[in-house]
């Protein structure tokens, strides 16, 4: 098994029943493929660098997982045929890796223009 880093971005104002469901969904679905979830961390609601289906926040949510290769493109599957969710990311990372220690602080984007 290898361990994989896993960011989802959820539709911010979708009611909370919806959001609930949706989270306790993927939690299972990524169980029902045999991988054992680490780390399941609300990161709240941030403002999007760019919009995604006009929306400019969304609520961020990381997900820690042991998981056998062949089962990310199920798990990919399942995340695109949500219409709640907006963006999601899978990394590879080390099977010692235990995640970040606290929410990472928002960026601010006014502060970074012009700096590049």
């Amino acid at each position: 098994m290898a361990r994989y880093e896993n960011i989802i971005i959820l539709n911010p104002d979708s009611p909370k029943e919806e959001k609930d469901e949706l989270l306790k969904r993927i939690r299972a679905n990524i169980e029902r493929t045999g991988a054992k979830i680490i780390r399941f961390d609300d990161w709240t609601v941030r403002k999007l660098a760019y919009s995604i289906k006009k929306m400019d926040r969304g609520h961020y949510f990381y997900i820690l997982f042991d998981a056998e290769k062949e089962t990310i493109p199920q798990i990919d599957r399942f995340y695109k045929t949500q219409d709640n969710l907006l963006r999601h990311l899978f990394i590879r990372v080390d099977d010692e890796e235990e995640g970040p220690t606290a929410v990472p602080e928002q960026v601010i984007f006014d502060e970074l223009e012009g700096e590049y």
